[in-house]
C-alpha cells in the first residue's frame, strides 16, 4: 500500500496508484483522493456508521455503503473529489465540477450505479472504477 500524500488515504500499489497518478496528472491538481483502499474491519466501522445516522436500519445502510466484504474498495477502486468542495465531494454536486467534466471526457469514469439504478443505491460520480471481475456479475456494486 502507499500512503497518498495530502489525503491520509492508501492506495494499492500497482493499477490502483498507477491509475490515480495518471489521472491527476490528465484532470489536475485540484483532484484529490478521497477514500482508498479499505480492509474489512474500516468497512464494517463505516456501515455501522451509516446505519447509526439512519437510525439502526440496516436496510437503509446498504444504499450508500456496501457491507463488509463486498465493497470493491478492497479490491482497489477508489473515491475522488475537487479540493476545497468538502462533504459536496460525496454529493451529486461533484458531478458539476469542471474535474469531473474532465474525468467524464477522458473516459476515467464508469459508473457502477447510475443516478437511475434500480437498486435504490446511491449515485456516485466519484468513484472510480477498476476493471470488473466476473465473480461480482452485472449488478450495481457499490463503494
Amino acid at each position: 500500500m502507499a500512503k497518498i500524500n495530502g489525503s491520509g488515504h492508501y492506495l494499492l500499489k500497482g493499477e490502483s496508484l498507477n491509475h490515480y497518478d495518471q489521472i491527476r496528472r490528465d484532470v489536475g491538481n485540484q483532484l484529490l483522493l478521497t477514500s482508498g483502499i479499505r480492509n474489512n474491519v474500516k468497512q464494517m466501522h463505516l456501515f455501522l456508521a451509516k446505519a447509526f445516522q439512519s437510525d439502526g436500519n440496516l436496510s437503509k445502510a446498504p444504499r450508500s455503503l456496501a457491507p463488509p466484504g463486498h465493497s470493491y474498495h478492497n479490491a482497489g477502486d477508489f473515491d475522488v473529489g475537487k479540493i476545497g468542495l468538502g462533504a459536496m465531494n460525496f454529493t451529486a454536486d461533484f458531478s458539476h465540477t469542471p474535474e469531473f467534466e474532465r474525468l467524464i471526457s477522458l473516459g476515467y469514469v464508469d459508473i457502477r450505479c447510475t443516478d437511475t439504478n434500480q437498486y435504490g443505491v446511491r449515485y456516485e460520480p466519484w468513484h472510480i472504477k477498476l476493471g470488473c471481475s466476473s465473480e461480482h456479475g452485472s449488478s450495481c456494486d457499490h463503494a
